[in-house]
């Protein structure tokens, strides 16, 4: 069969630093590609700088999440909101990685290993088509880089590849740099490994960057291609014959733009040339390949009876999640490597698993780090992530289930307050955009249909009722001012977001309890009626303020007049 490709030529992976830069320069990239999870389940900002990129650039969409390998059920709520997102972004395709991410509704965050089996390939092959068929499109899915091999593998991670892309007929991205670190990790030989992979299937190719750790290679993202890989991304070149969809990609201590570019230079230069060199020879890793084969390790027969797929990733998934708490016998379920050994294997994943969640909830709380200091928020979190698990296909929702347990594993109320605080704040970035209440969409209504009128927020806000003055010590750490403590008084903050903004707006115990009636669906009539007294010209201004600050909604569906407008008024209620 001959694939008819979207040629867009060299690109990159589109990430929140550099958009500044690129909106400034528009620099010379043929293409980006997006991480769908990141504009599935958000909006506000980040959609509309995908949207002003979309002006200028091809854009493609890469998936984490879509967990396609799990004996899970297939994530209906996930393909809506994926496919819901093609609509919008037109890509030219789309991708995920041959991979599973958790099981039992936990999602780990992690790119975890298939046992290459006839039972896991029948499976696969039967989850690309369904996903397919949903998608309406072929999917392209990623060789991960991977730390372990299960000892019931009966087959090497190239032949999986290639008799599942003929099978469920979907298409490859070939991460190179993720086979040149498979195979250091596996003592494979990577030409062999790229020899086997039908080079015809292959839509795009990703180069990154890695850390080397002397007995494994972790697939890191945070630096230059290394030679070796740019040699067998040339070997690739040369066997395709043709100059394939390139990206480069760097997520971790990403760089200045500029430095991206020198490194797409790099591509380009090398796919024109694609020199005829020997590919890296990895015994030089400490552990002998067998050249020519794909694997050492498998020259050898399974090393054990296969369990069923939902046992053997039942398995992983505990021993990742449990951690050091629980014997997991590695060695009985993992092929032993050279100065490699089983445990050290699986104790990559185990250990990634925390570090990922924990950057994730420092990155989001500062303040309650402030307060309870260093060692006391790391023991909370640490604890926290041993107890509660992720399972949202955003890594970003894990942080909503910190004050909850704050609650329930603590006395103290102004940390809890605080978190809570933090989470909001971290929450109104999510949210969908709606339309502000403005003067004009008020202009028409009698005074008796405002005060039938329920009014009602936007999509982001929340409100507070604090025992302690937090929002005084969050502004007061966001200013490097080094606050007291919180002090005991009963505070009111509206939190919501408006033009990207995201607002912190301080009220009294009144207006506090007149927004409360508002925002749970009373008229204004009501609301005014049942509320605490308050002067007339106050209520006003409060009124005022809210509307200016782009507090309330006027999306017709969320303001619902319940009684007539004046006959000369043709605009929507609001």
């Amino acid at each position: 069969m001959t694939f008819s490709f979207p040629h867009l030529g060299f690109g990159l992976g589109l990430r929140a630093k550099h958009y500044p830069y690129i909106f400034e320069h528009q620099p010379h990239v043929d293409w980006f590609e997006i991480i769908s999870e990141n504009f599935m389940d958000t909006g506000g900002r980040p959609r509309r700088n995908l949207a002003r990129m979309m002006e200028k650039y091809p854009v493609v969409m890469h998936g984490v999440s879509m967990s396609i390998g799990t004996v899970d059920p297939l994530n209906s709520e996930y393909l809506q909101k994926l496919k819901s997102l093609m609509a919008w972004v037109k890509p030219a395709w789309i991708s995920d990685h041959l991979c599973w991410t958790g099981v039992a509704h936990k999602n780990t965050h992690d790119l975890l290993p298939i046992p290459y089996t006839e039972e896991a390939l029948r499976h696969l092959v039967d989850r690309v088509t369904r996903v397919q068929d949903a998608l309406g499109c072929r999917l392209a899915l990623e060789n991960p880089s991977t730390y372990l091999e299960f000892t019931h593998s009966a087959m090497p991670e190239a032949e999986f590849l290639a008799r599942l892309a003929q099978q469920a007929d979907c298409l490859l991205l070939l991460d190179v740099n993720n086979v040149y670190v498979s195979c250091y990790n596996h003592r494979l030989d990577p030409a062999a490994y790229l020899d086997a992979l039908p080079l015809d299937r292959v839509i795009q190719i990703h180069l990154s960057g890695h850390s080397h750790k002397g007995t494994h290679i972790i697939d890191t993202h945070d630096d230059h291609v290394i030679d070796d890989v740019w040699t067998m991304y040339a070997h690739v070149v040369q066997r395709m014959g043709r100059v394939p969809n390139t990206m480069v990609e760097w997520d971790d201590h990403i760089p200045e733009f500029p430095v991206l570019l020198a490194e797409l230079e790099k591509a380009r230069a090398t796919a024109r040339n694609a020199p005829i060199q020997p590919l890296p020879d990895l015994d030089r890793a400490s552990a002998p390949v067998a050249a020519g084969s794909l694997a050492g390790s498998f020259i050898q027969a399974p090393q054990a009876a296969a369990p069923s797929l939902a046992v053997a990733q039942g398995r992983l998934h505990a021993a990742i999640v449990d951690g050091h708490k629980v014997e997991s016998h590695a060695h009985e379920w993992i092929r032993a490597k050279e100065k490699f050994p089983p445990q050290e294997q699986l104790n990559v994943y185990i250990n990634a698993y925390r570090y990922r969640l924990f950057d994730v909830l420092a990155e989001d709380f500062p303040v309650l780090k402030h307060y309870l200091g260093t060692k006391a928020f790391d023991k909370l979190l640490w604890e926290f992530i041993e107890k509660v698990a992720p399972d949202h296909f955003n890594i970003a929702r894990y942080v909503f289930k910190l004050p909850p347990f704050i609650l329930t594993h603590t006395s103290d109320r102004v940390a809890h307050q605080l978190c809570q605080l933090e989470s909001a704040i971290a929450e109104m970035l999510i949210h969908e955009e709606t339309p502000p209440l403005t003067e004009q969409h008020l202009a028409g209504l009698t005074p008796e249909a405002l005060m039938a009128t329920v009014l009602h927020p936007r999509k982001a806000h929340r409100l507070f009722s604090f025992s302690h003055a937090v929002n005084d010590y969050y502004q007061g750490v966001m200013d490097d001012a080094s606050p007291a403590a919180p002090v005991a008084r009963n505070s009111y903050l509206a939190v919501f977001r408006h033009d990207d903004v995201v607002w912190r707006m301080d009220m009294d115990a009144d207006e506090h309890a007149l927004l409360t009636r508002l925002f749970g669906g009373e008229t204004v009539g009501d609301a005014l009626q049942n509320a605490p007294p308050v002067a007339p010209e106050k209520i006003s201004a409060w009124f005022s303020r809210w509307r200016n600050l782009g507090m309330l909604s006027a999306d017709p569906s969320f303001i619902t007049p319940t009684c007539a407008r004046s006959a000369h008024d043709h605009e929507n209620v609001a």
